[in-house]
């Protein structure tokens, strides 16, 4: 009984104030691959709607990989020379940040040649809310250029270069 208490406590439990993503992302060569992180709960909430419920449930499976890469193609594209990228799906997973329960995916784009420039258009969660904001870092290889974006509403659009240096 005490562990059903603890559960429901734990879902009762008042929703974080911050909204935001997080992306880790090496470019090397042709391809463009890391890991990005959301909140789970924030995540659940987005893709309710596509099942035909307000929220869901995630646990790691095929299934759930499956969804969040729909909506993660729907919501972050990449594109090099006006070409979209499709990610490839490489790895997925929970954990937490902050104390907080995150999903996590590793996913990769590959170009058809070697990448100094890109545009990403990243709109995760934003049709949530609206103190959405989106941090995502990428580093070029070997030679650990670091480009740092930040994406809210109405800035979803960022032209990602390493041609500078």
């Amino acid at each position: 009984m005490a562990a059903v208490a603890a559960l429901v406590a734990a879902t009762a439990a008042a929703p974080h104030d911050l909204h935001i993503a997080y992306g880790d992302l090496a470019v090397e060569g042709s391809v463009i691959a890391g890991r990005i992180r959301i909140f789970k709960d924030d995540l659940e909430l987005a893709l309710g709607p596509r099942l035909g419920v307000t929220s869901t449930l995630l646990e790691p499976g095929p299934e759930a990989d499956a969804l969040v890469m729909e909506y993660v193609r729907e919501r972050l594209t990449v594109s090099v020379d006006g070409q979209e990228l499709g990610p490839i799906l490489l790895q997925a997973g929970q954990d937490e940040m902050d104390r907080e329960p995150v999903w996590w995916v590793t996913i990769q784009y590959q170009a058809p040649g070697d990448v100094s420039e890109f545009v990403v258009r990243n709109e995760l969660l934003f049709e949530l809310f609206e103190d959405q904001r989106n941090v995502f870092k990428f580093v070029r290889f070997p030679d650990q250029v670091q480009r740092t974006y930040y994406f809210a509403p109405g800035e979803a659009v960022q032209r990602v270069s390493f041609d500078d240096d």
